[in-house]
């Protein structure tokens, strides 16, 4: 691998890690700020952000990189760089209009009020900027300028997090003001990012050019409609089938858990372009079966972790206030379903070499549309029987379809050489380790038993878990 590509995915880690930890340094200011019924709001709000987003963005961004990329002749590359552009504002102003128009009766539909649905325009309007934000800044990506693409991620999450306190916290806003901060501090990057136009854009919308992209577009749409649809779908019907205290419980611990998906991001990131690296190499069944074990412990070390600790948060208090408000205790229960369904996640992301090498990309959207039947099929069946734990199930059991579907799809496509011992002995133990830590639930056991494990995996498995190199020779 080149060196200017590992220092690339190095600077990408940093930045999952730095952008994504907001989430969670916002969450001990949310849990005694915001009750469970107004972050089930919030959260409801967020999914639809998050659905309609993938319609604002167009999944033009992977038709930018392919093209922009390909294209040697600077002039028209700013075309194609500004078609894009051009056409995704378009299609933001359009959206936006037209949900605002129907922002009352979207907000009849989820909360039964239409008292949300200032808030909903509020979403639409920021939506439009961020996507900018991210065409502007995706722009770096596609010029290979980690750095500065770091840096601009960086301004915004900043000013998010600065926002957030003064907004929630000092003027007491609740979850208006987690979303004028998040309106805000998109606007703030913009007008920084804007600088990243000059030189590179053009006032142009070249047909030709958006047709390819469109035809090129159009199947990421889906692929990242089924995605959404998995991660979400399940706040949808819990506030059918239990109601919104609930899910501000549930999605206040499906927050906790993002702890494991800045792994497996990280993970994903540096995996796609190293196993293409080594799989055409053809030196490969030695090294992918390393990186397996090594993808397993960390994610087995930090499941058990947060399952066995992050109950422990909920009674530490300070100056007579805690750090996790308690009333979103509960919610801990369905930590150790989110915390595997993200490891299955990554362990989709190891096995999507298959796909990419044989350029049968549509796989994964098989893939993804077999998570996605697996989720709502348990949901329905689950949430009206035993709570969100069902939805906790479902998602456990969605991210497994899909991990299965590319595991059995490559299997006599892509040989390995998997380290069957050091895997027993990580999976026999953690299980050991996890069932005795919930057996005692002492935090001093608890602290006994991950020295344990931990010190099993370093020692007898001999993994060097601070060194993921999955960057070698």
């Amino acid at each position: 691998m080149k060196p200017n590509l590992t220092k690339s995915v190095a600077w990408y880690g940093l930045s999952n890690i730095l952008v994504r930890s907001i989430s969670l340094i916002l969450l001990p200011m949310y849990s005694n700020l915001i009750s469970t019924k107004e972050f089930g709001n919030y959260s409801l709000l967020m999914s639809v952000f998050a659905v309609v987003s993938v319609v604002y963005q167009f999944g033009m961004y992977a038709a930018l990189n392919k093209f922009y990329i390909e294209e040697e002749n600077e002039e028209k590359k700013k075309i194609i760089f500004s078609s894009i552009l051009n056409a995704i504002f378009i299609i933001g102003i359009l959206l936006t209009a037209g949900l605002s128009i129907e922002a009352n009766e979207i907000s009849k539909a989820i909360f039964s009020t239409g008292d949300f649905s200032f808030l909903l325009i509020l979403l639409f309007v920021t939506l439009v900027i961020e996507t900018l934000n991210f065409y502007i800044i995706y722009l770096l990506k596609t010029k290979e300028l980690p750095k500065q693409t770091v840096i601009y991620s960086l301004i915004g999450a900043s000013g998010n997090l600065l926002l957030n306190i003064i907004f929630v916290y000092f003027l007491g806003l609740s979850i208006e003001g987690i979303i004028l901060a998040q309106l805000l501090s998109s606007i703030v990057l913009l007008v920084f990012a804007l600088r990243i136009l000059k030189g590179n854009y053009i006032f142009a919308l070249d047909s030709g050019i958006m047709k390819m992209v469109l035809r090129f577009s159009i199947p990421m749409v889906l692929a990242n409609l089924l995605t959404v649809g998995i991660n979400v779908a399940d706040r949808f019907l819990i506030n059918i089938f239990m109601g919104r205290e609930d899910v501000g419980i549930y999605s206040f611990a499906y927050r906790i858990a993002l702890v494991m998906n800045l792994f497996v991001v990280s993970f994903s990131s540096a995996w796609n372009p190293y196993s293409l690296n080594q799989y055409y190499s053809g030196k490969y069944k030695n090294s992918f079966g390393k990186v397996f074990t090594h993808l397993i412990a960390v994610s087995s070390l930090i499941l058990i972790a947060a399952s066995l600790l992050v109950g422990d948060l909920f009674d530490l208090r300070a100056f007579n206030i805690s750090l996790f408000n308690p009333i979103y205790k509960p919610g801990v229960i369905i930590l150790p379903f989110i915390l595997a369904g993200y490891i299955f996640n990554g362990i989709s992301a190891f096995y999507a070499v298959y796909p990419f090498v044989s350029n049968k990309t549509y796989h994964l959207l098989l893939a993804d549309l077999v998570s996605f039947i697996i989720n709502i099929s348990l949901n329905v069946l689950l949430i009206p029987t035993i709570g969100y734990v069902g939805a906790a199930v479902a998602t456990t059991a969605a991210f497994m379809g899909g991990a299965l579907y590319l595991l059995l799809l490559g299997r006599n496509k892509i040989a390995i050489d998997y380290e069957h011992k050091n895997l027993s002995i990580i999976l026999m133990g953690g299980v050991i380790v996890f069932s005795f830590g919930m057996y005692f639930n002492n935090p001093i056991s608890d602290i006994i038993l991950l020295a344990g494990y931990l010190l099993a995996i370093v020692k007898i498995c001999k993994i060097e878990l601070l060194k993921f190199k999955l960057i070698s020779r």
